[in-house]
């Protein structure tokens, strides 16, 4: 997915629906300035400058032109700045503002400006549906932006209807993985209470796709626009001249469009759109349509950006105390706080003030906004597989309209094949293919011939579904649809957002692709941590435990028990990892270190302290697995004794019947081990016969029946053995005697000499 956040507004955007909704007002022409600016200025026609007192560049003011504005902005502030003789350049000049709303600025129509400027490759839809234009080549400047060989349109309705039918995809609500869990667990409320919390993730936690099928938004804590909401009444509200991002299903390559040309798209019927398009990065939580919509509960409960990102100045504050040169003892930082307050100026502190509100604006600047986005799709759009940028979560809700999801679990045999598959390597079977052998291959049919899964859950009107982090993903849109959703980073997931991190790297996925300053929230993430241990401390302190190591322990054993064993896990990954960005060089990394932060001290003592948590935790782990283990030998002993109690039960029930015993008479008896139980008897007992050799086990069958049959022991003529008194069957290849009897004369006969057998 492209998810590029677009930077905030300069001021703020209009907030009544009057100055939104009425779009057909034409914007003036000309900028208002006195005649006497203007002829100083040089400038004629409708545009006009005003220079307060010189015509010096950096004293030039512009007036907006849109409607309702009026305002004046000081030229060289602007990006491209603008002089005087810019100016008079534009027939209507519109703010940064005011251009979502009413468009861009408007050039006077001097065919000679334009001239020696090289186009941009920009796709041409309205070109590329011409079969004609894609078999001519580059060269022909057939103005398509992209070479003809590389455009290949798939229909990937017809791909995943041929899968369904093999049935190669599992029902994700009730089909298990290979891993012995579902893919979607279905959360049900009751009471009209949420029961998706942070509470329940911390007990169960959040590794497979959650959805509510059958409850409401506000059960969940999900604010929504109310009826007879439309994509015009979305292009309205974010601003008809707002450009977005628009992806061709066919050959999956991205386009531009004003949202009003979107509208416009979107208002034709079905069956005469010449192409299938769709929205998906459309972030809107600066404009009035963000006012409208709230994230869920617990998206918001646990989303770093909103928990860990500074907010004030104190925030930084804190920061650069405890960060600073002067701070040797992460134990003593309220103290050292203190000292440092009492021994800086009035003047210190006024410029340090101004420096933390310069730093705070620049933070709000680049604060990652991704936790709001609007999903237009067509009927027919279809969304590659993929996995969401720096492994976040996602919230996911369809105001109307179908979506059929297509998962795939994030194994780490899974991933390995995702990203060979996106990069178009070789496949993961080893063949050793060339990349054309997988470029064009359909990642289901990779993962299930490695032996994975692909879930299919589908996504009606009104219900909500919350995807884990890692998890890849498609998704196809059946009819037209609007969709409000949101990425967040959470805690509970944090190994797999740096595996995804990791791998986003090794893939060399584009900086535009990427979760916006990641590394730099991954370190207020890691201050955040911190600086709860030192809430802690100060708590301790004050209650008078002056012991140091007293007070760590107890510290340690509160974190233990705030957070769960996955969460304590997943800190401890992300030190390691804050520990390897500290050492680097890289200007990619180093870009993202907070300036006013110590990022190596930050980083040891994080690995310190989950370092001895984890320490915490694995002491009571063994004790667990000792308890564990004496469950198990206990279990094993109840067990022996009721199989002795009711084997004993049985054989009391039994009545033994008298049996005769019955002489045989053998030149040789069986071991005592393996004789028959009847007194006297001198024949092996036989398997399965309780003990009894076969012929007083047939007795014993006929005594407890009651039956009259005659179960003669005796072999019938011809076939006994020919010793007298031995009533077993004459075995083969034993010259007319039993086994038994023919082991006994062989040991009787003399054995012949080695010249005899030599002759």
């Amino acid at each position: 997915r492209v998810l590029a956040p677009l930077p905030p507004y300069d001021t703020a955007p209009p907030t009544t629906m009057a100055e939104v909704v009425d779009i057909s007002i034409i914007p003036k022409v000309g900028i208002e300035a006195s005649s006497t600016m203007a002829t100083e200025a040089g400038t004629s026609g409708s545009s006009s400058s005003s220079a307060a007192g010189s015509s010096a560049e950096e004293d030039f003011y512009i007036q907006c032109d849109a409607p309702n504005c009026n305002e004046w902005h000081e030229g060289s502030t602007l990006s491209p700045p603008i002089t005087p003789l810019t100016a008079s350049t534009y027939e209507t000049w519109h703010c940064p503002s005011c251009t979502p709303y009413h468009g861009p600025s408007k050039l006077k129509s001097v065919t000679s400006m334009r001239q020696g400027l090289r186009k941009k490759r920009r796709i041409d839809f309205v070109k590329l549906n011409d079969p004609a234009a894609l078999l001519e080549s580059e060269s022909n400047n057939n103005g398509i932006g992209v070479a003809a060989n590389d455009v290949q349109e798939i229909d990937f309705r017809a791909k995943l209807e041929l899968r369904r039918k093999k049935g190669m995809f599992q029902n994700g609500m009730t089909a298990a993985s290979s891993t012995g869990t579902g893919c979607c667990l279905k959360v049900v409320t009751s009471g009209g209470k949420n029961e998706f919390t942070t509470k329940y993730v911390n007990t169960h936690g959040f590794n497979q796709p959650v959805l509510f099928a059958t409850q409401q938004p506000y059960q969940i804590g999900l604010k929504l626009p109310g009826n007879h909401f439309s994509f015009d009444t979305v292009a309205k509200l974010v601003g008809p001249y707002r450009k977005t991002q628009v992806i061709d299903t066919a050959t999956q390559l991205t386009t531009e469009y004003t949202l009003q040309e979107w509208v416009d798209y979107l208002s034709t019927p079905e069956n005469e759109r010449t192409r299938i398009l769709n929205v998906i990065t459309l972030e809107y939580s600066q404009t009035p349509l963000g006012k409208l919509v709230r994230e869920p509960q617990f998206a918001r409960e646990v989303d770093f950006v909103s928990q860990c990102w500074p907010k004030t100045t104190e925030d930084l504050r804190r920061i650069l105390d405890h960060c600073g040169d002067n701070h040797n003892d992460n134990n003593n930082s309220l103290d050292d706080d203190e000292d440092n307050d009492k021994s800086k100026t009035s003047k210190e502190e006024e410029e340090e003030e101004e420096n933390l509100t310069e730093l705070l604006k620049e933070l709000q600047e680049e604060i990652p906004r991704v936790s709001k986005y609007c999903l237009m799709s067509a009927a027919g759009s279809y969304t590659d597989f993929h996995v969401d940028f720096g492994g976040t979560a996602v919230w996911y809700h369809v105001y109307f309209g179908q979506k059929i999801f297509y998962f795939i679990e994030p194994t780490t045999k899974n991933l390995k094949i995702y990203s060979e598959w996106a990069t178009n390597g070789t496949s993961s079977s080893g063949g050793g293919g060339s990349k054309k052998s997988n470029a064009n291959a359909f990642l289901p049919d990779l993962i299930t011939a490695a032996g994975g899964d692909v879930f299919e859950v589908q996504l009606k009107k009104g219900q909500t579904l919350f995807i884990p982090s890692g998890w890849i993903h498609a998704v196809f849109t059946p009819k037209d649809s609007l969709v409000f959703g949101g990425n967040f980073v959470h805690c509970h997931s944090l190994e797999m957002q740096l595996t995804i991190f990791r791998l986003e790297k090794k893939m060399r996925v584009g900086k535009n692709y990427k979760f916006p300053f990641y590394q730099k929230l991954m370190w207020f993430v890691a201050w955040d941590f911190l600086k709860q241990r030192d809430d802690l401390m100060m708590q301790l302190g004050d209650k008078g435990k002056n012991s140091v190591m007293g007070r760590e322990q107890q510290v340690i054993q509160q974190i233990c028990g705030k957070y769960p064993n996955h969460v304590l896990l997943g800190y401890k990954a992300l030190a390691k990892e804050l520990e390897s960005w500290s050492r680097s060089k890289q200007k990619i990394t180093t870009d993202q270190f907070p300036e006013n932060m110590d990022v190596t001290k930050v980083a040891i003592q994080l690995g310190e302290l989950l370092t001895k948590c984890v320490a915490h935790l694995g002491v009571n782990t063994k004790k667990e697995k000792a308890s564990i283990k004496l469950e198990k030998k206990e279990k094993k002993k109840t067990t022996k004794q009721e199989k002795k109690r009711h084997n004993s039960q049985i054989s009391q029930e039994k009545k033994k019947p008298v049996i005769t015993p019955i002489k045989c008479s053998s030149s040789s008896s069986p071991p005592a081990n393996k004789k028959c139980q009847v007194e006297g008897c001198t024949q092996y007992k036989r398997s399965k016969c309780d003990g009894y050799c076969a012929t007083h086990y047939r007795e014993q069958l006929s005594l407890q029946s009651g039956d009259n049959i005659d179960y003669n022991a005796i072999p019938p003529p011809g076939r006994g053995c020919k010793v007298d008194g031995c009533n077993k069957y004459k075995k083969s290849k034993c010259k007319g005697y039993c086994l038994m009897c023919f082991r006994a004369s062989v040991k009787t006969t003399s054995r012949p000499s080695t010249s005899k057998r030599a002759a």
